[in-house]
C-alpha cells in the first residue's frame, strides 16, 4: 500500500522502560529521515514512564497528532520492516493514514519484527472512524 501527499500516524508502543527509551532513540537518531523526518513532539510518553524503573511496563505513543506531514509518497511496506524491526522487543499496534483517507492498521507483538494487517485492530479518529468502519461492514 502506498499513502500520499500528507501522513498522518498513531502507534502504540507498549512494553519495559528501558526497551522504550532505545526504541525512542532509534527514533530521533534519523533512521527513518528516509521516509520522514521525526521529531521528538511525536512522543507521548505514559504519565508513569517518568518515575517508573527500567523494567516496568509502559507505554509510548508515536503520532504526529492530526498534524499532516508532508510526503511525495510513502510505501507501509517499506516504512513498518523498518519500523517493526527496530521496535522487537515492545508490542506495536498503529493506523497509517493520508489525506485522502486510505488507511492502513497493523499490530507487531513482542518479540517479531514483522506487522500484520489489522484493519481493526485501532480506531484512529476515534467516534468518526467508529461510524464510519459500521457504515461500510453494513454495505458489505
Amino acid at each position: 500500500m502506498t499513502l500520499w501527499d500528507e501522513l498522518y500516524f498513531e502507534i502504540t508502543l507498549h512494553g519495559a522502560k528501558s526497551e522504550l527509551r532505545k526504541f525512542a532513540n532509534f527514533l530521533m537518531s534519523g533512521e527513518l529521515d528516509d521516509f520522514f523526518e521525526v521529531s521528538d513532539d511525536f512522543l507521548i510518553y505514559d504519565d508513569g514512564y517518568a518515575t517508573s524503573d527500567d523494567n516496568a511496563e509502559t507505554e509510548l505513543i508515536f503520532t504526529n497528532d492530526d498534524y499532516g506531514i508532508e510526503i511525495d509518497e510513502l510505501d507501509v511496506d517499506e516504512f513498518l520492516e523498518v519500523f517493526c524491526k527496530a521496535a522487537k522487543k515492545l508490542d506495536v499496534y498503529g493506523t497509517l493514514c493520508d489525506a485522502d483517507g486510505s488507511e492502513f492498521h497493523f499490530t507487531s507483538a513482542l518479540g517479531n519484527s514483522y506487522y500484520v494487517n489489522s484493519r481493526d485492530s485501532v480506531v484512529f479518529n476515534d467516534e468518526l472512524d467508529a461510524v464510519a468502519m459500521d457504515e461500510e461492514q453494513d454495505e458489505e
